[in-house]
Protein backbone atom coordinates (compact mmCIF):
# COMPACT_ATOMS: atom_id res chain seq x y z
CA UNK A 1 0.00 0.00 0.00
CA UNK A 2 2.76 2.28 0.95
CA UNK A 3 4.66 1.45 -2.25
CA UNK A 4 1.64 2.09 -4.48
CA UNK A 5 1.16 5.55 -2.90
CA UNK A 6 4.76 6.50 -3.54
CA UNK A 7 4.46 5.52 -7.25
CA UNK A 8 1.24 7.55 -7.71
CA UNK A 9 2.83 10.61 -6.14
CA UNK A 10 5.84 10.38 -8.48
CA UNK A 11 3.60 10.17 -11.57
CA UNK A 12 1.59 13.21 -10.50
CA UNK A 13 4.79 15.21 -9.91
CA UNK A 14 6.18 14.36 -13.36
CA UNK A 15 2.94 15.43 -15.02
CA UNK A 16 2.99 18.76 -13.27
CA UNK A 17 6.58 19.34 -14.34
CA UNK A 18 5.78 18.74 -18.03
CA UNK A 19 2.73 21.02 -17.93
CA UNK A 20 4.75 23.80 -16.34
CA UNK A 21 7.43 23.51 -18.96
CA UNK A 22 4.89 23.85 -21.82
CA UNK A 23 3.29 26.89 -20.24
CA UNK A 24 6.65 28.56 -19.75
CA UNK A 25 7.69 27.88 -23.35
CA UNK A 26 4.47 29.47 -24.61
CA UNK A 27 4.93 32.72 -22.70
CA UNK A 28 8.69 33.01 -23.19
CA UNK A 29 8.64 32.68 -27.03
CA UNK A 30 10.36 35.75 -28.69
CA UNK A 31 8.50 38.28 -30.86
CA UNK A 32 10.62 37.52 -33.98
CA UNK A 33 9.52 33.94 -34.36
CA UNK A 34 6.67 34.65 -36.85
CA UNK A 35 7.59 34.33 -40.59
CA UNK A 36 8.75 37.64 -42.09
CA UNK A 37 6.53 39.16 -44.78
CA UNK A 38 8.05 39.04 -48.29
CA UNK A 39 7.76 42.26 -50.36
CA UNK A 40 5.98 41.87 -53.69
CA UNK A 41 7.87 42.65 -56.90
CA UNK A 42 6.51 45.91 -58.30
CA UNK A 43 6.56 47.40 -61.80
CA UNK A 44 9.01 50.25 -62.41
CA UNK A 45 7.77 52.95 -64.79
CA UNK A 46 9.98 54.10 -67.67
CA UNK A 47 10.03 57.40 -69.52
CA UNK A 48 10.79 58.27 -73.14
CA UNK A 49 13.64 60.59 -74.04
CA UNK A 50 12.69 64.04 -75.22
CA UNK A 51 13.18 65.50 -78.69
CA UNK A 52 16.44 66.85 -80.02
CA UNK A 53 17.45 70.34 -80.97
CA UNK A 54 15.64 72.17 -83.71
CA UNK A 55 16.56 70.88 -87.14
CA UNK A 56 18.10 67.71 -85.73
CA UNK A 57 16.04 64.50 -85.59
CA UNK A 58 15.24 63.39 -82.08
CA UNK A 59 17.22 60.45 -80.89
CA UNK A 60 14.97 57.38 -80.77
CA UNK A 61 14.00 56.49 -77.21
CA UNK A 62 15.60 53.33 -75.97
CA UNK A 63 13.25 50.41 -75.72
CA UNK A 64 11.84 50.01 -72.23
CA UNK A 65 13.34 47.15 -70.28
CA UNK A 66 10.92 44.35 -69.46
CA UNK A 67 9.58 44.53 -65.92
CA UNK A 68 7.99 42.00 -63.61
CA UNK A 69 4.36 42.83 -62.82
CA UNK A 70 3.19 43.01 -59.22
CA UNK A 71 0.96 40.18 -58.07
CA UNK A 72 -2.46 41.08 -56.71
CA UNK A 73 -4.12 39.82 -53.56
CA UNK A 74 -2.63 38.49 -50.36
CA UNK A 75 0.59 36.59 -50.75
CA UNK A 76 0.74 33.12 -49.32
CA UNK A 77 4.10 31.88 -48.06
CA UNK A 78 5.30 28.56 -49.36
CA UNK A 79 7.90 26.51 -47.60
CA UNK A 80 11.28 27.55 -49.02
CA UNK A 81 13.59 25.02 -50.56
CA UNK A 82 16.86 24.47 -48.79
CA UNK A 83 19.15 27.47 -49.25
CA UNK A 84 16.48 29.59 -51.01
CA UNK A 85 14.44 32.41 -49.40
CA UNK A 86 10.66 32.25 -49.36
CA UNK A 87 8.94 34.38 -52.05
CA UNK A 88 5.45 35.74 -52.52
CA UNK A 89 3.17 33.41 -54.45
CA UNK A 90 3.11 34.34 -58.15
CA UNK A 91 6.02 36.80 -57.93
CA UNK A 92 8.58 36.17 -60.66
CA UNK A 93 12.03 36.57 -59.18
CA UNK A 94 14.84 36.01 -61.65
CA UNK A 95 17.45 33.51 -60.61
CA UNK A 96 20.95 34.83 -60.11
CA UNK A 97 23.72 33.86 -62.50
CA UNK A 98 25.05 30.39 -61.98
CA UNK A 99 28.71 30.22 -61.12
CA UNK A 100 30.79 28.88 -64.02
CA UNK A 101 32.71 25.71 -63.22
CA UNK A 102 36.39 26.21 -62.70
CA UNK A 103 38.25 26.01 -66.00
CA UNK A 104 35.07 26.40 -68.09
CA UNK A 105 35.21 28.23 -71.46
CA UNK A 106 33.91 31.84 -71.14
CA UNK A 107 30.52 32.61 -72.69
CA UNK A 108 30.63 33.61 -76.38
CA UNK A 109 30.36 37.32 -77.19
CA UNK A 110 27.50 38.93 -79.12
CA UNK A 111 26.95 37.34 -82.52
CA UNK A 112 29.71 34.73 -82.23
CA UNK A 113 27.35 31.80 -82.77
CA UNK A 114 26.04 33.40 -85.99
CA UNK A 115 29.61 34.17 -87.03
CA UNK A 116 30.77 30.58 -86.54
CA UNK A 117 27.79 29.25 -88.49
CA UNK A 118 28.28 31.74 -91.31
CA UNK A 119 32.02 31.21 -91.67
CA UNK A 120 31.44 27.46 -91.92
CA UNK A 121 28.99 27.96 -94.84
CA UNK A 122 30.97 30.41 -96.98
CA UNK A 123 32.24 27.90 -99.53
CA UNK A 124 29.12 25.77 -100.09
CA UNK A 125 26.21 28.09 -99.16
CA UNK A 126 27.32 31.69 -99.73
CA UNK A 127 23.83 33.26 -99.57
CA UNK A 128 23.08 31.57 -96.24
CA UNK A 129 26.55 32.49 -95.00
CA UNK A 130 25.93 36.13 -95.88
CA UNK A 131 22.69 36.07 -93.90
CA UNK A 132 24.31 34.56 -90.79
CA UNK A 133 27.33 36.87 -90.89
CA UNK A 134 25.05 39.89 -91.33
CA UNK A 135 23.16 38.77 -88.24
CA UNK A 136 26.49 38.65 -86.39
CA UNK A 137 27.17 42.26 -87.38
CA UNK A 138 23.66 43.24 -86.26
CA UNK A 139 24.39 41.62 -82.90
CA UNK A 140 27.51 43.77 -82.51
CA UNK A 141 30.28 41.23 -82.99
CA UNK A 142 33.66 42.80 -82.33
CA UNK A 143 37.31 41.90 -81.93
CA UNK A 144 39.38 39.78 -84.33
CA UNK A 145 36.42 37.64 -85.33
CA UNK A 146 34.34 40.76 -85.96
CA UNK A 147 37.02 42.07 -88.33
CA UNK A 148 37.11 38.71 -90.13
CA UNK A 149 33.32 38.72 -90.47
CA UNK A 150 33.33 42.20 -92.03
CA UNK A 151 36.03 41.25 -94.52
CA UNK A 152 34.22 38.08 -95.54
CA UNK A 153 30.94 39.99 -95.96
CA UNK A 154 32.61 42.34 -98.43
CA UNK A 155 33.94 39.41 -100.44
CA UNK A 156 30.54 37.70 -100.40
CA UNK A 157 28.80 40.85 -101.67
CA UNK A 158 31.34 41.07 -104.51
CA UNK A 159 30.44 37.50 -105.44
CA UNK A 160 26.67 37.57 -104.88
CA UNK A 161 25.22 41.06 -105.45
CA UNK A 162 27.98 43.21 -106.97
CA UNK A 163 29.01 40.96 -109.86
CA UNK A 164 27.39 40.13 -113.24
CA UNK A 165 26.45 36.68 -111.94
CA UNK A 166 23.04 35.86 -110.50
CA UNK A 167 23.59 33.53 -107.56
CA UNK A 168 20.88 30.99 -106.83
CA UNK A 169 18.76 31.87 -103.76
CA UNK A 170 19.88 35.51 -103.64
CA UNK A 171 16.63 37.42 -102.98
CA UNK A 172 17.98 40.76 -104.22
CA UNK A 173 19.37 39.93 -107.69
CA UNK A 174 17.46 39.21 -110.89
CA UNK A 175 17.77 39.26 -114.66
CA UNK A 176 16.08 42.05 -116.57
CA UNK A 177 15.25 42.12 -120.26
CA UNK A 178 15.63 45.58 -121.77
CA UNK A 179 12.45 46.75 -123.49
CA UNK A 180 12.18 49.10 -126.43
CA UNK A 181 12.48 52.68 -125.23
CA UNK A 182 14.15 51.70 -121.94
CA UNK A 183 16.90 53.88 -120.49
CA UNK A 184 19.37 52.67 -117.92
CA UNK A 185 18.56 55.59 -115.61
CA UNK A 186 14.85 54.69 -115.57
CA UNK A 187 15.66 51.03 -114.97
CA UNK A 188 17.73 52.07 -111.96
CA UNK A 189 14.95 54.32 -110.67
CA UNK A 190 12.41 51.50 -110.87
CA UNK A 191 14.70 49.28 -108.78
CA UNK A 192 15.73 52.08 -106.37
CA UNK A 193 19.42 52.00 -107.26
CA UNK A 194 21.58 54.48 -109.21
CA UNK A 195 22.11 53.64 -112.87
CA UNK A 196 25.86 53.80 -112.16
CA UNK A 197 25.46 50.72 -109.98
CA UNK A 198 23.61 48.88 -112.78
CA UNK A 199 26.54 49.74 -115.05
CA UNK A 200 28.98 48.32 -112.53
CA UNK A 201 27.00 45.10 -112.10
CA UNK A 202 27.11 44.49 -115.83
CA UNK A 203 30.64 45.66 -116.58
CA UNK A 204 29.40 48.55 -118.73
CA UNK A 205 31.57 51.52 -119.64
CA UNK A 206 28.64 53.54 -121.04
CA UNK A 207 24.91 53.58 -120.19
CA UNK A 208 23.95 52.58 -123.73
CA UNK A 209 21.58 49.57 -123.87
CA UNK A 210 19.60 47.79 -126.60
CA UNK A 211 16.14 46.24 -126.66
CA UNK A 212 16.26 42.53 -125.84
CA UNK A 213 19.51 42.84 -123.91
CA UNK A 214 19.71 40.83 -120.67
CA UNK A 215 21.19 42.70 -117.74
CA UNK A 216 21.49 42.07 -114.03
CA UNK A 217 19.71 44.38 -111.58
CA UNK A 218 19.35 44.35 -107.82
CA UNK A 219 16.31 45.50 -105.90
CA UNK A 220 17.20 48.43 -103.65
CA UNK A 221 17.37 50.66 -101.88
CA UNK A 222 20.74 50.29 -100.21
CA UNK A 223 20.55 51.93 -96.77
CA UNK A 224 23.29 53.23 -94.49
CA UNK A 225 23.84 52.68 -90.79
CA UNK A 226 26.53 54.60 -88.91
CA UNK A 227 27.88 53.76 -85.46
CA UNK A 228 29.62 56.77 -83.92
CA UNK A 229 31.20 54.72 -81.14
CA UNK A 230 32.72 52.28 -83.64
CA UNK A 231 33.51 55.00 -86.24
CA UNK A 232 31.94 52.66 -88.77
CA UNK A 233 29.54 52.98 -91.72
CA UNK A 234 27.64 49.90 -92.89
CA UNK A 235 25.81 49.58 -96.23
CA UNK A 236 22.77 47.28 -96.08
CA UNK A 237 20.80 45.75 -98.93
CA UNK A 238 17.74 44.49 -97.11
CA UNK A 239 19.06 42.15 -94.41
CA UNK A 240 22.46 41.72 -96.08
CA UNK A 241 25.41 43.80 -94.94
CA UNK A 242 27.35 44.34 -98.17
CA UNK A 243 29.98 46.88 -97.11
CA UNK A 244 31.62 48.18 -93.93
CA UNK A 245 33.76 51.32 -94.05
CA UNK A 246 35.76 53.25 -91.42
CA UNK A 247 34.67 56.87 -90.97
CA UNK A 248 35.52 60.06 -89.12
CA UNK A 249 32.79 61.90 -87.21
CA UNK A 250 32.11 65.25 -85.58
CA UNK A 251 34.22 66.65 -82.79
CA UNK A 252 32.48 67.19 -79.44
CA UNK A 253 29.55 64.97 -80.51
CA UNK A 254 28.54 67.37 -83.30
CA UNK A 255 27.30 64.50 -85.48
CA UNK A 256 23.59 64.15 -84.66
CA UNK A 257 21.80 60.87 -83.96
CA UNK A 258 18.70 60.07 -85.97
CA UNK A 259 17.38 58.83 -89.29
CA UNK A 260 17.89 60.88 -92.44
CA UNK A 261 17.24 60.38 -96.16
CA UNK A 262 19.75 60.93 -98.95
CA UNK A 263 18.67 64.05 -100.85
CA UNK A 264 19.02 64.82 -104.54
CA UNK A 265 22.08 66.94 -103.70
CA UNK A 266 24.66 64.25 -104.55
CA UNK A 267 27.75 65.88 -106.00
CA UNK A 268 30.93 64.72 -107.66
CA UNK A 269 33.91 66.93 -106.76
CA UNK A 270 31.80 69.29 -104.64
CA UNK A 271 32.79 72.91 -103.99
CA UNK A 272 33.37 73.87 -100.37
CA UNK A 273 31.82 76.90 -98.66
CA UNK A 274 31.48 76.31 -94.91
CA UNK A 275 28.68 77.96 -92.97
CA UNK A 276 29.45 80.92 -90.74
CA UNK A 277 32.92 81.36 -92.25
CA UNK A 278 34.26 84.06 -94.57
CA UNK A 279 34.12 83.63 -98.31
CA UNK A 280 37.88 83.35 -98.30
CA UNK A 281 37.42 79.81 -96.97
CA UNK A 282 35.74 78.79 -100.25
CA UNK A 283 37.43 75.97 -102.13
CA UNK A 284 36.62 75.26 -105.75
CA UNK A 285 35.39 71.94 -107.06
CA UNK A 286 38.32 69.58 -107.46
CA UNK A 287 40.79 71.88 -105.68
CA UNK A 288 43.60 69.91 -104.00
CA UNK A 289 42.91 71.69 -100.70
CA UNK A 290 39.13 71.09 -100.81
CA UNK A 291 38.40 69.24 -97.53
CA UNK A 292 35.28 67.54 -98.95
CA UNK A 293 37.36 65.30 -101.18
CA UNK A 294 35.81 63.79 -104.27
CA UNK A 295 32.15 63.20 -103.32
CA UNK A 296 29.29 64.74 -101.31
CA UNK A 297 26.19 62.73 -100.28
CA UNK A 298 23.71 65.17 -98.76
CA UNK A 299 21.44 63.99 -95.91
CA UNK A 300 19.81 67.34 -95.07
CA UNK A 301 20.26 70.06 -92.45
CA UNK A 302 23.71 70.88 -93.89
CA UNK A 303 25.01 67.43 -92.97
CA UNK A 304 26.56 65.06 -95.47
CA UNK A 305 28.82 62.09 -96.08
CA UNK A 306 31.93 63.14 -97.98
CA UNK A 307 35.52 62.37 -98.84
CA UNK A 308 38.61 63.95 -97.33
CA UNK A 309 42.08 65.25 -98.08
CA UNK A 310 43.21 64.14 -94.63
CA UNK A 311 43.16 60.32 -94.52
CA UNK A 312 44.58 60.36 -90.99
CA UNK A 313 41.31 61.91 -89.75
CA UNK A 314 39.36 58.71 -90.50
CA UNK A 315 38.58 56.94 -87.25
CA UNK A 316 38.68 60.18 -85.26
CA UNK A 317 36.25 62.82 -83.90
CA UNK A 318 37.41 65.87 -85.82
CA UNK A 319 34.77 67.13 -88.27
CA UNK A 320 32.17 69.91 -87.98
CA UNK A 321 29.49 67.20 -87.78
CA UNK A 322 29.63 65.50 -91.18
CA UNK A 323 30.76 61.93 -91.85
CA UNK A 324 34.19 61.65 -93.46
CA UNK A 325 35.32 58.71 -95.58
CA UNK A 326 38.36 57.75 -97.61
CA UNK A 327 37.83 59.02 -101.15
CA UNK A 328 37.85 55.55 -102.70
CA UNK A 329 35.22 54.41 -100.19
CA UNK A 330 32.86 57.37 -100.64
CA UNK A 331 33.16 57.04 -104.42
CA UNK A 332 31.93 53.44 -104.19
CA UNK A 333 29.15 54.35 -101.74
CA UNK A 334 28.08 57.27 -103.94
CA UNK A 335 27.15 54.83 -106.72
CA UNK A 336 25.09 52.67 -104.33
CA UNK A 337 22.69 55.11 -102.69
CA UNK A 338 19.67 56.69 -104.35
CA UNK A 339 18.16 60.14 -103.59
CA UNK A 340 14.84 60.08 -101.75
CA UNK A 341 15.17 56.32 -101.26
CA UNK A 342 18.26 55.45 -99.25
CA UNK A 343 18.00 56.02 -95.50
CA UNK A 344 20.88 56.99 -93.25
CA UNK A 345 20.60 55.99 -89.59
CA UNK A 346 23.16 57.45 -87.17
CA UNK A 347 23.48 55.88 -83.73
CA UNK A 348 25.69 56.68 -80.73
Amino acid sequence: MFTFGRIAAAVLAAGALVAGTLVAAHYLKGPGSAPAAVPAVVETPTSAEGGGAKGVPARPADAASPVVAATGGAASIAAPAAGRPATAAGAQVPAGPAAAPEGATPAAGPGEAHADEGLAMVRDRPVQAQKRLSEAVRAGIDGPKGREVRQVLGALADKIQLSPRIVVDDPYSKSYTVAAGDALERIGQRHLVPYELVMRLNGMTTPAIAAGQQIKVIQGPINIEISKSRKELQAWLGDACIRVYPVGIGADDKTPDGTFVVTKNKLRNPPYQPQHKPKSEFKASGAPDNPLGTRWIDIGNHYGIHGTIDPASIGRDVSEGCIRMHNKDVEELFDMVVPNGSKVTIRP
